[in-house]
């Protein structure tokens, strides 16, 4: 065996290599418990009364519905999604975990405009997914069919956010620690708003994963999306604007919102 062929063998793997990127999306950019408090919360202030059927859209590993499950054995749940990768890796880690109380969850490899096995109470499409939605016509189609979907007194959740640094073709990077995650927004086009979106992780010992995700989506503005829920049928929606203070984080309701350079709202679509 050569020198070289001696050196390559004992050289150490580079963390990019040795770490799962479907965990760290996880720890990156979802918080599963506080996802479901707000649904259950923003859901009782909607309709008085508790959700115990939820589907999540664009659900990827779909640890918002495993954390659903987790809250008793009334919760139920679908998770839609239409790559197979991230399902299958969410059923060996979130779900299997659960025991047999996995089987109050349903995941689907699915277009997300496909219909539930049982009406949703709650119907919940986060992390800004549904923005690859581009025109106005697959949103309208989208919204439709959620509506078409949720029992009687549904509410559908969606996230959304704004502000002029949206707009802006950068980097954005968090520390989580272990990690830098990277999201980068590029190639904003003006006339139809749409962009590109790559999430990138970077590692101590300088090696990265580059575009671990990545997606073309439309960035849109809350007016937009509320006349369209309209549109599709739903009877009202209700904004949620989300504050930060030395006291904590929260969601509060608001009419008017902040012309804040980056902000994050939560949208219920009642039906």
């Amino acid at each position: 065996m050569s020198l070289e062929a001696e050196h390559q063998q004992t050289e150490p793997a580079l963390i990019a290599e040795l770490v799962d990127r479907y965990a760290i999306y996880q720890q990156a950019v979802q918080s599963p418990d506080l996802d479901v408090e707000l649904i259950k919360d923003l859901y009782f202030q909607c309709r008085q009364r508790s959700a115990h059927h939820l589907r999540e859209d664009f659900c990827g590993t779909a640890a918002i519905l495993a954390e659903w499950i987790r809250h008793g054995h009334e919760f139920s749940g679908e998770g839609f999604d239409n790559d197979p990768e991230p399902l299958e890796w969410g059923k060996r880690n979130n779900f299997d975990p659960l025991g047999m109380d996995k089987n109050r969850a349903t995941l689907h490899l699915a277009d997300v405009r496909e219909p539930s096995l049982r009406h949703p109470d709650v119907r919940c499409a986060f992390n800004f997914s549904y923005w690859v939605f581009r025109t106005r016509q697959e949103m309208i189609e989208y919204f439709r069919c959620c509506y078409q979907d949720l029992a009687p007194d549904g509410v559908l959740l969606l996230d959304s956010h704004g502000g002029f640094e949206s707009l802006i073709e950068e980097e954005s990077e968090a520390d989580m620690g272990d990690f830098i995650s990277v999201w980068h927004q590029t190639n904003i086009c003006p006339v139809d708003n749409t962009a590109d979106l790559a999430i990138h992780y970077r590692f101590p010992d300088g090696s990265e994963i580059h575009n671990a995700y990545q997606y073309r989506w439309r960035i849109w503005s809350l007016p937009e999306i509320l006349e369209i829920l309209i549109e599709a049928g739903f009877s009202s929606s209700r904004v949620f604007w989300y504050e930060e203070d030395d006291e904590g984080s929260r969601y509060i309701e608001t009419d008017t919102g902040r012309n804040d350079p980056a902000w994050i709202a939560c949208i219920a679509a009642l039906k």
